[in-house]
């Protein structure tokens, strides 16, 4: 039988090694990285939000949250089935911003963990302020004192969400038309414009100028989440002079002083503000007498056509006034004016067009009129033209009230030169002379170049349309440029109707290595030249930010993420961008981007070998190239030293069969505290470690040694299970050390190897307690004989 001190030496033992353990499960964590986009928040914007995970062996059912202040749209968990080693794996989340928003930094948090790890990120994004005012954009028009005004406001919505705008206007100069409301509502859908219109009338005694309003706008979301905000913004309302309104008289027939005589009178608005709610009335003049119609009332005057019947009763200039009233009372009076001829014979000349061309065709008509019966009029026409229809003629009878009109059609020579031309009617002898004018044949002629702003290599699509005022034959049409045409550089067109478009499709190629500038596409019908222009212009990719994650790693650090991030800030795509990372790189060294459109930034991860990097300071370059240009930036890596920390080991007990006990000692040799110092042991198929329950079995094989400063030792023990299949031989286990460094935002990591021997004999752990439960039996086995032998 053992003696009793063994026995409570072995039962002290086995308390100082389970005081050891720590019943916090902890073991290496994995990176977690954060970036976002678009660089330049403001209220209503969207930012997409970039998380990135790195772990250095595969993980599964990876959770990520995130934690944002405002409303995440998409993303806030995300769920990652598998997780391989080594390999990053980027995902998205949507954040909106509300448009009442204070502009400051705000900070988002994520979180990605499994069951028995976690790690932690968060990014400051600062929100922009923002003039909301350019959101409301009202298309005021010219007006006229006293008018009732529909003005249109053009409202937009940045957001993701729908927006309820309200737009109310107030001011002195402004007031309420009949029952109408001073206010505007309108839902403007997601990242769209809608338009609402106000209602209202202008005071009656405001003089031609500006006149400020005062528009108060309330903008809303219909779920809530993209806030809401009210503003105010000044529009300036200008009212012009008095309306301006034109007035032509055209008879029927030729008037005959003291018969009726039907007039139309062609009414149409001068001005720029439109005449609403108008009247018109044919007056009584001064030789001028109403006899039927001339009244009649519109909503809105644009052209308008009045017939009235009226009794002329004076020769030479009569005037027939037209009172207009519009709006709310407001009337003036014009005048249209006639001529009456005087007693004889009266010549008229009316021209079909009214302008020719060079090669086009005119018909003239010559109304012949007189106030007393005439017979047997000879009529001869003479033109600098060539006729088609025969020159002369002879009337029998013209009576008066029962004119006689003369046709006849002329040519235009095609050489002929623009000018003012006579043409000469000669009737019953007496001479009259009209003029005819001649235009210079220009086209309306019109080049549209899609895209307008293009880059060496690219291909410009354009549409040429050409459009005759008159009817053109024969029509030659070149097109010539200095880049390179692919369709055909000249058309023919042998009838070309008046007002009737023609038009032929371009392609352009812009060849690689022009210079920016504006080309010339010069156009030619027949003979007269147009000219267009086609601009060249060059990318200019630029490295906005070279982002180290993290920016400072200790030596021996195998990895450190880096995220580049590239915009275009020219005016045209550039093609074939290529971002290399000069470093040592694990995984890809550059990106090859085909098409870089121009505004829209990119973020490119790389990895950084930095294993073999000693402490200090690194320059992380980047290199963008693309066709016509290059561009370098830098980012700033720092390398700390690691502390080094020594390990000694005692082992106790190693048999097969038997629980032995390691003992460890840790010794800071570095020169900063090594914080939350632990040790993890890692099992072989003959070491176990020891546990007595469950719960202890998961915290068994780890030891929190917490700080450890500079020079010091801390210690600790683990209980082995040592197979009681085992032969004797030495066997290796592996001790996994991590701690934290100030500064450093990953922790470090030092393995090391403890061999141990393994030799035959006995375990006292199964010794002294079979021992202690054999004395025991035997113990009671005598009580017993002893009872019996009293009894």
């Amino acid at each position: 039988m053992l003696p009793i001190y063994r026995i409570m030496l072995m039962v002290f033992l086995t308390a100082f090694v389970l005081a050891q353990t720590n019943p916090a499960l902890q073991q290496p964590q994995f990176n977690l990285a954060l970036s976002y986009s678009p660089p330049y928040i403001y209220p209503g914007s969207v930012v997409q939000l970039y998380i990135t995970l790195v772990s250095a062996q595969p993980l599964s059912n990876v959770y990520v949250d995130v934690d944002s202040p405002f409303k995440v749209l998409t993303g806030s968990t995300i769920q990652v089935q598998q997780l391989s080693a080594g390999v990053p794996a980027t995902f998205i989340s949507l954040v909106q911003i509300p448009l009442d928003a204070r502009p400051g930094y705000y900070r988002i948090r994520v979180t990605a963990y499994t069951l028995t790890r976690s790690a932690e990120s968060s990014v400051d994004i600062e929100v922009l302020p923002f003039d909301f005012s350019t959101l409301v954009v009202p298309r005021p028009t010219s007006y006229l004192a006293g008018q009732a005004v529909q003005l249109p406001v053009l409202l937009f919505n940045p957001t993701a969400d729908f927006l309820k705008v309200r737009v109310s206007i107030n001011g002195s100069v402004v007031s309420r038309f009949l029952n109408s409301s001073l206010s505007c509502d309108a839902v403007v859908p997601p990242k769209s414009n809608s338009t609402c219109l106000l209602n209202f009338a202008l005071s009656k005694d405001l003089r031609p100028g500006f006149y400020n309003a005062t528009l108060e706008i309330a903008l809303s979301s219909l779920s809530g989440y993209a806030g809401s905000v009210v503003f105010r913004k000044t529009v300036q309302l200008p009212v012009v002079s008095g309306a301006e309104v034109n007035v032509l008289a055209t008879p029927s027939q030729q008037p005959i002083p003291g018969s009726p005589t039907l007039v139309t009178l062609a009414i149409s608005q001068g001005g720029p503000a439109p005449l609403q709610n108008v009247t018109v009335q044919v007056l009584d003049g001064d030789g001028v007498k109403v006899l039927a119609g001339g009244v009649v009332a519109v909503p809105v005057l644009t052209q308008l056509q009045l017939p009235v019947q009226l009794l002329i009763t004076k020769q030479g200039e009569v005037r027939i006034p037209v009172e207009i009233c519009y709006f709310s009372g407001t009337c003036i009076i014009k005048y249209a004016d006639l001529y009456i001829p005087r007693s004889g014979l009266f010549i008229n000349a009316v021209f079909n067009p009214p302008q020719g061309y060079p090669g086009s065709l005119t018909q003239a008509t010559f109304v012949i009129a007189t106030n007393y019966t005439m017979s047997n009029v000879g009529v001869e026409v003479y033109s600098p033209f060539k006729a088609i229809t025969s020159t002369s003629s002879a009337i029998p009878f013209i009576a008066p009230q029962s004119p006689a009109t003369f046709n006849i059609i002329f040519e235009i020579p095609r050489d002929a030169k623009p000018g003012v031309y006579p043409i000469n009617i000669s009737v019953a002898g007496t001479l009259y002379t009209f003029h005819y004018e001649v235009l210079r044949p220009e086209f309306n002629v019109a080049a549209v170049f899609n895209p307008p702003v293009a880059y060496p290599g690219a291909l410009i699509s354009g549409t040429l349309t050409v459009v005759s005022p008159f009817n053109a034959r024969n029509v030659n049409i070149s097109i010539s440029t200095p880049l390179t045409l692919l369709t055909p550089s000249s058309y023919y067109v042998p009838y070309m109707p008046q007002g009737q478009p023609y038009s032929t499709y371009l392609v352009i190629q812009i060849p690689d290595g022009y210079p920016p500038g504006r080309y010339p596409i010069a156009v030619s019908i027949n003979g007269i030249s147009y000219t267009y222009y086609i601009t060249v212009s060059q990318p200019n990719v630029v490295i906005q930010n070279v982002l180290v994650t993290p920016p400072k790693i200790l030596e021996g650090t195998p990895v450190a993420q880096v995220n580049v991030q590239v915009i275009n800030t020219g005016p045209v795509v550039a093609r074939n961008v290529t971002v290399t990372l000069l470093n040592s790189t694990i995984g890809r060294q550059s990106y090859t981007l085909d098409y870089l459109p121009p505004g829209s930034p990119v973020t490119l991860t790389f990895y950084i070998d930095a294993s073999k990097l000693s402490p200090g300071n690194y320059n992380v370059v980047a290199l963008a190239s693309w066709e016509g240009g290059g561009s370098t930036a830098r980012g700033l890596l720092e390398i700390g030293r690691k502390d080094s920390l020594r390990i000694t080991y005692r082992v106790y007990n190693v048999a097969p069969g038997s629980t032995a006990v390691l003992m460890i000692n840790v010794t800071n040799l570095g020169p900063e505290e090594a914080k939350n110092v632990r040790i993890s042991l890692t099992p072989s198929q003959v070491f176990e470690l020891h546990a007595s329950n469950i719960a202890d079995a998961a915290t068994a094989g780890v030891r929190i040694l917490g700080d450890v400063p500079p020079g010091a030792t801390v210690s600790t023990a683990f209980l082995l299970d040592v197979s009681d299949k085992a032969v004797n031989g030495i066997y290796t286990l592996t001790l996994v050390l991590t701690w934290n460094q100030t500064g450093v935002f990953a922790p470090a990591l030092q393995y090391v190897n403890i061999p141990i021997e393994v030799r035959g004999g006995l375990d006292m752990f199964v010794v002294v307690p079979l021992v202690l439960t054999i004395v025991l039996v035997l113990a009671g086995i005598a009580m017993a004989l002893r009872r019996r032998r009293r009894g």
